[in-house]
């Protein structure tokens, strides 16, 4: 069943983001995000309604719910920022480089999983890469001025930066943040169950983004009703990702199941395929053919 949680949420994860895309293209970033939080947290509240018991662990178990929804926070805004300045062709495989980081943070914890299934995860990886790898383009590119960077990050990192390309380091801060959340997470739903510790994550992320708004005194947008359905869709199902990711922990291997997750951005690619008509190149339907092997893998 691990498995198919895990399935489940690459899914619900890669839909949410394609809808989320055209939310975000038409509020902005910081609205997006604040309706799909609020929302989330409305939808997890609902779902807690059916089982109202407040589980009683340790208040350091709650603190590290706490700790894991920063972490998530953290690297979905350096996740935006590496979009926005960098090339997305080189960012993109990065980011999704966290499955790398929950495995081998859960190998070193001790998870032994059959050599069979492991290769399986990493062929997944590699395929995950392979497709959403695309042509880099001038237009892609999105380079921001010394001056830029220097004010966003502080003049100690600009040497770093000099070296590398724009979004790459920030696309390494997604790998580790989503990494080591992703990881976490299967010590403390065991204690908290399946939904305490992602309404704990919406607060988290709810509380960032209304601070953000309040300080830049900008007021939620009005939403008309196709894009209160857009919005309403892509809470629904990084709600349902979320869910579907904890009971996957529950009942496999947390390194398993975070390398079925991070398909998630293939079926992205393979949506913006499918419904807007983009082009994939020969090498990404290769990636795909990678993928469906590493699912096998997994699954034997």
């Amino acid at each position: 069943m691990g498995i198919l949680f895990g399935l489940t949420a690459a899914i619900c994860w890669g839909v949410a983001d394609f809808v989320v895309t055209r939310v975000a293209r038409e509020l902005g970033v910081a609205q997006a995000f604040f309706y799909v939080q609020i929302i989330g947290m409305g939808l997890i509240g609902l779902l807690l309604l059916a089982n109202p018991a407040i589980p009683a662990p340790s208040a350091d178990m709650w603190l590290l719910v706490v700790g894991i929804g920063l972490f998530n926070l953290a690297g979905t805004l350096l996740l935006y920022r590496s979009f926005a300045i960098g090339t997305l062709a080189l960012v993109s495989p990065i980011a999704s480089a966290f499955a790398v980081v929950s495995a081998l943070l859960a190998l070193l914890a001790g998870e032994r999983p059959a050599l069979l299934a492991l290769l399986g995860a990493l062929v997944l990886i590699v395929g995950v890469v392979v497709v959403t790898r695309s042509q880099p383009s001038t237009e892609d590119e999105r380079p921001t001025t010394n001056d830029q960077r220097a004010r966003f990050f502080g003049h100690s990192s600009l040497v770093i930066r000099r070296a590398l390309p724009p979004g790459v380091l920030e696309a390494i801060g997604v790998a580790l943040c989503f990494g080591i959340s992703f990881w976490a997470l299967d010590f403390v739903t065991p204690a908290l169950g399946i939904l305490w510790p992602v309404l704990v994550l919406r607060i988290v992320e709810a509380v960032a983004v209304v601070l953000f708004l309040l300080r830049r005194r900008t007021p939620p947008a009005r939403l008309t009703r196709s894009m209160a359905a857009l919005v309403l869709a892509a809470a629904v199902l990084d709600t349902l990702a979320f869910v579907a990711f904890n009971l996957g922990i529950g009942s496999a291997y947390t390194s398993i199941v975070t390398a079925l997750a991070s398909l998630f951005s293939a079926v992205t690619v393979l949506l913006a395929w499918a419904i807007l008509r983009e082009r994939l190149a020969p090498a990404q339907w290769a990636g795909v053919a990678v993928i469906l092997a590493g699912v096998l893998l997994v699954s034997l």
